[in-house]
């Protein structure tokens, strides 16, 4: 065979695959207006201190109106869940991000899909732990002011 017809034979295979997806889409999914969340992984499970934690979660919101926070707000929250009289000066145990807008079409849009957020220079509280355990609680806000339901990760262990 040759790579004409092959190149003829992949092109409409793609093209097929393309009408099927988007025939897919047109079915309209509607979610609540109040964002949901669900944790994947946190990764990886042991860390080293001052290393890189990735929090990975599914969201679906009914309105699509996800992240860009008017005045950049934050908009994702994590509460650390360890001892907070072991939290340093300056630290109230919440680490707060501002998420991009996730959907720039007309509103009202249904969305899913995965955030995945890092988590950099994460530490012991106690420097004498030989390792320390961190877990957190997750909750997500829209511009229209409503909470997700609020999620806890897994366990990871720092270690020095």
């Amino acid at each position: 065979m040759d790579a004409t017809l092959l190149l003829k034979r992949a092109c409409r295979g793609l093209l097929f695959i393309g009408l099927v997806l988007g025939g897919c889409r047109q079915e309209r999914v509607v979610f609540s207006v109040v964002p949901q969340i669900e944790v994947v992984s946190m990764q990886p499970l042991v860390v080293q201190e001052f290393g890189t934690l990735v929090l990975t979660m599914r969201y679906k919101d009914g309105d699509g109106d996800l992240g860009g926070q008017p005045n950049n707000q934050p908009d994702l929250f994590l509460i650390d869940l360890r001892d907070s009289s072991l939290f340093p000066q300056g630290y109230d145990g919440i680490i707060r991000y501002n998420m991009p807008r996730f959907y720039e079409g007309p509103l009202p849009q249904s969305i899913q899909g995965t955030i995945e957020v890092s988590i950099p220079g994460i530490v012991r509280l106690n420097p004498n732990a030989p390792q320390e355990a961190v877990q957190f609680r997750v909750y997500i806000v829209d511009r229209a002011g409503h909470l997700s339901n609020e999620v806890i990760t897994p366990f990871a262990t720092i270690v020095p």
